[in-house]
């Protein structure tokens, strides 16, 4: 009896050992937990509008210590996005005959010093758009110029056009960030771009995107009539100084149709209103962003930056208006009372209809929910 019950105590306590073990995973190490569900990868998508650091035509007017300080209160926020986009407001070259004539008042064209690619990628920036009115400034010779530098910084670009059809450019680029695959393509309202009415043009372009794999799809568009009187998003075509500048509303909901997930617009010199159209963000005007010394005063003085965080199908999820201020030749600069977040609050409650965007005081974006 007394050795069955020596074999009993034995028996139990090889089953307390195993047991220990078993909940234990090592003896003397805490039980092991199953692995936490991971998060579903998002990326965050910095856009801005105009860009033009500084002009040499018709005589160097540049920046203090060459432009170096420009982007100082922005690049924090440029480089921490997975993605960052502007508008390029002119060429990049060192010549070129000018297309306007000089007697005019309105004879704006910017030519920037090649050295100043450098800037744009100091500041973080991944692609800018190049269908402008001003890529055309000083006709091919300087596009041309404008594109060289850009693939020399290894800077994404597209959306010139050689109006007479003779020299090919890019329709569109593709960058990876994050292990994803983003495509990028740029319109304008001249015959020396690619243009928003050109819809056959728009659908293939992106269809193109879409077949080559691209995760995500960014389209940057110039339209729009320019000045403080071009605040507001209007139904229909838009004309300035009988130029034709594009129907906006349509444009923007047909490139989404076409399978874009980020819309954004510079062109008026002013900020306008903003719209989730098939849970895609859409800008209609960033405005100015960083125009040395032209447009810094006012309304056009508004440079917002926006960043926009999206899931890997390309929906919104969330975001922030980053409000700066222009200040002359200094590029933007914080500006604590969030004037831009403020003026693009207002024009979406009264331009989008049933705005499915809520816009804090502070700029940050989030879907209704109701």
């Amino acid at each position: 009896m007394g050795k069955q019950l020596k074999l009993l105590t034995c028996f139990v306590t090889v089953l307390l050992i195993s047991s220990s073990f078993s909940c234990r995973g090592q003896q003397g190490e805490p039980p092991v937990s199953p692995p936490a569900p991971k998060e579903p990868d998002t990326l965050t998508v910095a856009v801005v509008g105009d860009i033009m650091m500084g002009n040499t035509f018709p005589h160097n007017r540049l920046p203090a210590e060459d432009g170096k300080h420009l982007f100082d209160d922005v690049k924090d926020i440029l480089r921490s996005a997975d993605i960052t986009c502007g508008n390029l407001e002119g060429t990049i070259a060192i010549s070129g005959k000018p297309r306007k004539n000089l007697n005019s008042p309105m004879a704006f064209m910017f030519m920037m010093p090649p050295r100043y690619t450098q800037h744009l990628l100091d500041a973080g920036f991944d692609f800018v758009g190049l269908a402008n009115n001003h890529i055309y400034d000083f006709y091919e010779e300087a596009m041309t110029q404008t594109e060289e530098n850009l693939e020399k910084a290894g800077l994404g670009y597209a959306g010139a056009r050689d109006p007479k059809g003779k020299n090919p450019h890019k329709e569109f680029y593709i960058g990876t960030f994050k292990g994803y695959k983003a495509g990028f393509c740029a319109f304008g309202h001249e015959d020396y771009s690619q243009r928003t009415r050109d819809t056959a043009s728009v659908r293939r372009i992106i269809t193109h995107l879409k077949n080559e794999g691209c995760d995500i799809i960014i389209v940057c568009f110039h339209g729009g009539r320019e000045g403080s009187g071009a605040r507001h998003l209007p139904y229909g075509s838009e004309m300035f100084y009988g130029d034709e500048r594009g129907f906006l509303r349509d444009f923007t909901h047909f490139a989404i149709d076409c399978g874009a997930d980020i819309v954004y617009g510079h062109g008026p010199h002013v900020v306008r209103a903003i719209e989730l159209y098939k849970d895609r963000f859409i800008a209609y005007s960033l405005g100015n962003f960083c125009t040395a010394g032209m447009g810094t005063s006012g309304l056009t003085g508004n440079a917002p930056l926006i960043t926009v965080r999206i899931d890997t199908t390309g929906k919104f999820i969330d975001g922030k208006i980053n409000s700066f201020l222009q200040k002359p030749m200094q590029g933007p600069k914080a500006d604590l009372s969030n004037s831009a977040a403020k003026e693009i609050a207002a024009l979406t409650r009264e331009d989008i209809k049933d705005s499915a965007l809520d816009i804090a005081e502070d700029g940050t974006l989030k879907r209704k929910t109701h």
